[in-house]
């Protein structure tokens, strides 16, 4: 099996080899790195496609992609308190009341009380969440089929692994919503 990190072109490898980070030439050799060459680059990329990719797969059930996120992450956690929630998944407090405010005004989850303390609340998928939810994992799944098919399991296993490596070293939260930076409980709204 070979290893995705050897994969590239040789070709590729001289120009990384040859060229400075920023896209400068190199002194010694004259050749520049392009843009396309830098991992930082490539994410985004990459990340702007498949968010838009999977918003566009999510629109027909009348979700955004920060709703389907919500809903998976409270499916786990029913019962939890908002702000438990909210410190879990890195969302301050403040767009923690929008997100839940705007899921209830779709029927797909409830406040209730907090029996632990009566000044929280709890949060509960509705029986219209607990169904969206199935529909959001079927979405996800279609599309993470979709964006990893050019890879063997082989290949999408070191490649989740080695993006995980990158995003630890980011310090960003493994649980947190995407886009959120990771100190956002203490940013405001």
């Amino acid at each position: 099996m070979e290893d995705i990190t050897r994969s590239a072109a040789p070709e590729a490898a001289d120009r990384n080899a040859a060229s400075s980070p920023g896209g400068e030439p190199d002194a010694q050799a004259g050749a520049r790195v392009t843009p396309v060459d830098h991992l930082s680059f490539l994410l985004v990329q990459l990340g702007l496609h498949g968010a838009r990719r999977f918003g566009e797969r999510l629109a027909p059930l009348g979700l955004e992609q920060r709703h389907a996120g919500m809903l998976i992450r409270l499916a786990a956690n029913e019962g939890r308190s908002q702000q438990a929630i909210a410190e879990m998944i890195g969302v301050n407090a403040t767009r923690m009341v929008f997100l839940v405010d705007e899921l209830e005004k779709l029927g797909l989850v409830e406040r209730r009380r907090n029996p632990a303390d009566r000044r929280s609340h709890a949060l509960y998928l509705t029986d219209q969440g607990r169904a969206t939810v199935g529909q959001v994992r079927a979405v996800t799944s279609e599309h993470e089929a979709e964006f990893g098919a050019g890879l063997t399991e082989a290949q999408r296993t070191q490649l989740v692994s080695l993006l995980r490596l990158v995003a630890q070293q980011q310090g960003l939260h493994p649980r947190g919503m995407p886009g959120v930076p990771p100190d956002s409980a203490r940013l405001p709204c």
